[in-house]
């Protein structure tokens, strides 16, 4: 029997645990049928680090990881480019451009590695600590978290001085009083129990993440043709079709925590969001840029290739 180790970075009571990763260590060991056993390492386990999952796929300590296209810090840059501020509005729209994208354009940035699914978390909206943000002018001078990358340029544009923080280290910047509010998703909030600091919620998807979900190509060949075919019967475009879904549920308890009492819910008007995106279009020009300046050529074939499948009337929301 063949084995292999799945490591992941989130708690075992988040859904990409109980719906996503655990279930799908189950489904791959019934299609192999007694071929193939998966262990499971969770974000509590010494393998659950958020900042080592990719490190650790590629050395065959595990061999399989999930972990956000932002790290390490500039591995995808073509993946990330999805993480750009307006991109997309939603995990649907945000994994089916990963997907329709990763063939003709993705696929190299994982050499040496088997893509067992591409999707985008449910997006990134403002919390804030002491007012609702509903203009643009009531950005300046507030210090947001945020990823790195371009949201952290597309936010000084905007006005505000940015901190880039992974979420683990949210909570205790909010509670020492280093930032003003977060750019973060819903599960994020909830996972990390800011709701009792951020009051106020914008709840205007600002961009996406993109996630990998990858194994290590010596870890795949190693395989037996049978536990390779459950493999595969259980992952591409059949498991990233889940996600959006997955996203909806797992973003509705750190929702509920913002409509809860004592909490502000508003939302950008479309006048407003026109106007933020206007602002934000030069710092997503540049980061493109920057992208081919840096020796990535592909770049700009590949954010114009996403832009035409975004505004293409003709193509399914769902893929």
């Amino acid at each position: 029997m063949d084995r292999i180790r799945v490591s992941h970075y989130m708690p075992e009571d988040h859904g990409s645990h109980t719906d996503f990763i655990a279930p799908w260590a189950k489904a791959v060991e019934a299609a192999a049928g007694g071929a193939l056993a998966v262990e499971v390492l969770s974000g509590t386990s010494p393998f659950g680090k958020l900042e080592n999952q990719y490190a650790q796929v590629v050395a065959g300590t595990v061999d399989v990881a999930h972990s956000p296209g932002g790290l390490p810090e500039g591995r995808f840059p073509l993946t990330t480019l999805m993480n750009l501020p307006f991109m997309a509005s939603s995990s649907a729209e945000g994994t089916r451009l990963l997907n329709d994208l990763l063939d003709a354009h993705l696929a190299p940035e994982y050499a040496g590695l088997k893509v067992l699914a591409l999707h985008a978390d449910s997006g990134g909206v403002l919390h804030t600590r002491d007012e609702l943000v509903t203009r643009l002018e009531q950005l300046r001078g507030l210090r947001l978290r945020c990823p790195a990358g371009p949201m952290e340029a597309a936010l000084r544009r905007l006005g505000a001085e940015p901190v880039p923080l992974t979420p683990p280290n949210i909570r205790a910047a909010a509670e020492d009083g280093l930032i003003d509010g977060a750019v973060m998703a819903w599960d994020v909030v909830a996972y990390t129990g800011t709701d009792r600091i951020f009051r106020h919620h914008t709840d205007t998807k600002l961009y996406v993440s993109p996630l990998y979900f990858v194994m290590n190509g010596e870890s795949w060949r190693r395989l037996a043709p049978r536990a390779q075919d459950a493999l595969e019967s259980c992952s591409g475009a059949a498991l990233a079709r889940q996600f959006p879904a997955w996203w909806q549920a797992w973003e509705a308890p750190g929702r509920a925590l913002g409509l809860a009492e004592g909490q502000v819910m508003g939302a950008l008007s479309s006048e407003e969001l026109a106007r933020w995106r206007g602002i934000a279009a030069p710092a997503v020009e540049a980061h493109v840029d920057s992208l081919v300046a840096a020796g990535h050529a592909a770049a700009r074939d590949t954010y114009e290739a996403a832009l035409a499948l975004r505004g293409h009337p003709s193509l399914p929301q769902e893929f």
